[in-house]
C-alpha cells in the first residue's frame, strides 16, 4: 500500500496550486482573467474577518475516496470556527486570506470505513487550544495548539511543540499517559507504518483530515478576490500546462478549467453561483491531474454604508441554501517514464459533498 497520509496531505497542498502561477507549488490557482478598471470604488478590506465553517445539513458533508485505499466521511457538527488575517498588495490591490486561526470549542467529525485494519470507524477532533494554519507554507501541519481526537474507548492529546513561535513537532499522549514527542515528518508517517500502534496511526489520520479539510477553504478564499471579474455570459476559460511527452491515456495533451458565474446579471451580486470545471487540468509544478467540477453556490456579500467589507463567502442566507459542492471531484498524480505519464489508481483521490464557509465582520 502507497503512503494514504502522504499522498492525502500532498493532495492538500497541490490542490491550490495553479497553471502558470509564479508562486510555486504553494501559489493560488491562477485564473485567466481580462483587465477590467472597477467602475466604483473596491470596499474597504478589514485586516481580521471571523470564520464559520459548517456543513449542508444532510448528515456527513464531505466524503473523500483515498485512492481506493480507504473512504472518509467528515461531519462539520459544531461548526468550525475562528479568525483570518488577510494580506493587500499595495501595488496591485489583491487581497488575500494568510492567517488561520481555528477557536478552542470546534470540533469535527470523521468517519473511516473500507481501510481493512483498525482504523475503521468514528473519531471526532476538539480543539481544545487554538490551532494556527499558515496557507501555502511548506508543511500542511498546524503551527501551534492542542487537540484531541477522541473514540469510545480513547483519548489522543496532540500538541504541536514550538520554540521561538516556530513548530518544532508534536507530542501525544493517549488517556492522559506519558507524551510521545515526533518530529513531523514521523508524525505524518505513522498511519502507514504496520509497527505504529492504533491510536498513533488514527492520530496521524486526524491530521492530514483536518488539514485537508482547510486546504479546500483556503482554495476558496484565494478565489474570493477575483469573482468580480466575471459575467454570466463569459464565462473565464484558463488553459492548464501541457504534458511533455505523452500523457496518460484518455487524458488531453492540454486540458483547461472554466470558472463560469450563473447570475442574473453582468454584475457579481449576492446570491450568485459558479461552477468551476476541470478538464485534463494538469498543474506541472506538483504533478497534479484535476478533473470534474465543484460548485460554489449563494455568494454572500455584505458591504456597510462606510463601504466595508462586512460579510463575504458562500452559505445558506435568507432561507437559502448554499455552499462549496464537489462533485467526483478528482485529483490524481501522473508517473512518467521515458516521456510516457501513466495514472496508478492509488495515486487518486475522489472528492464529493461539502461544507459552507463565511466570513463575518469581528
Amino acid at each position: 500500500m502507497k503512503s494514504s497520509v502522504l499522498f492525502l496531505l500532498g493532495i492538500s497542498a497541490l490542490l491550490v496550486t495553479g497553471c502558470g502561477s509564479s508562486g510555486g507549488d504553494n501559489a493560488a490557482i491562477v485564473l485567466d482573467t481580462p483587465d477590467i478598471s472597477p467602475a466604483i470604488e473596491p470596499p474597504i478590506i478589514l485586516p481580521t474577518y471571523n470564520f464559520e465553517i459548517g456543513g449542508l445539513g444532510q448528515g456527513p458533508d464531505l466524503f473523500v475516496d483515498i485512492g481506493g485505499q480507504f473512504e472518509v466521511a467528515v461531519d462539520f457538527g459544531d461548526t468550525l470556527r475562528g479568525r483570518a488575517a488577510t494580506f493587500q498588495d499595495s501595488l496591485t490591490d489583491d487581497v488575500a486570506f494568510d492567517r488561520f486561526t481555528t477557536d478552542a470549542g470546534s470540533t469535527m467529525d470523521v468517519t473511516v470505513s473500507g481501510s481493512q485494519n483498525a482504523l475503521d470507524g468514528s473519531l471526532t477532533i476538539n480543539v481544545m487550544s487554538e490551532l494556527f494554519f499558515v496557507p501555502g507554507w511548506d508543511t500542511t501541519m498546524p503551527w501551534h495548539g492542542t487537540f484531541e481526537v477522541v473514540t469510545p474507548t480513547e483519548t489522543v492529546t496532540v500538541h504541536v511543540v514550538t520554540a521561538d513561535l516556530w513548530p518544532q513537532g508534536i507530542e501525544m499522549s493517549l488517556n492522559g499517559g506519558a507524551a510521545v514527542p515526533f518530529t513531523f515528518q514521523e508524525y505524518e508517517d505513522l498511519l502507514d507504518d504496520p509497527l505504529a500502534e492504533i491510536w498513533q496511526r488514527r492520530a496521524s489520520l486526524a491530521v492530514a483530515v483536518y488539514a485537508f479539510v482547510f486546504e479546500r477553504v483556503f482554495q476558496i478564499a484565494d478565489l474570493l478576490d477575483e469573482l468580480e471579474v466575471t459575467e454570466s455570459a463569459t464565462p473565464l476559460v484558463t488553459t492548464c500546462d501541457e504534458f511533455q511527452g505523452t500523457p496518460p491515456a484518455n487524458v488531453l495533451l492540454q486540458g483547461e478549467h472554466v470558472l463560469t458565474r450563473l447570475g442574473s446579471g453582468e454584475d457579481l451580486s449576492p446570491g450568485d453561483v459558479f461552477d468551476w470545471t476541470f478538464t485534463n487540468c494538469w498543474f506541472a509544478d506538483s504533478n497534479s491531474l484535476i478533473d470534474n467540477f465543484m460548485q460554489m453556490q449563494n455568494y454572500i456579500e455584505d458591504i456597510n454604508a462606510n463601504n466595508v467589507l462586512t460579510r463575504i463567502g458562500f452559505g445558506p442566507d435568507n432561507n437559502i441554501s448554499g455552499g462549496v459542492l464537489y462533485f467526483d471531484w478528482t485529483a490524481a498524480k501522473p508517473e512518467e517514464i521515458d516521456g510516457v505519464y501513466t495514472i496508478d489508481p492509488d495515486d487518486r483521490i475522489e472528492i464529493n459533498g461539502g461544507f459552507s464557509m463565511v466570513f463575518n465582520r469581528p
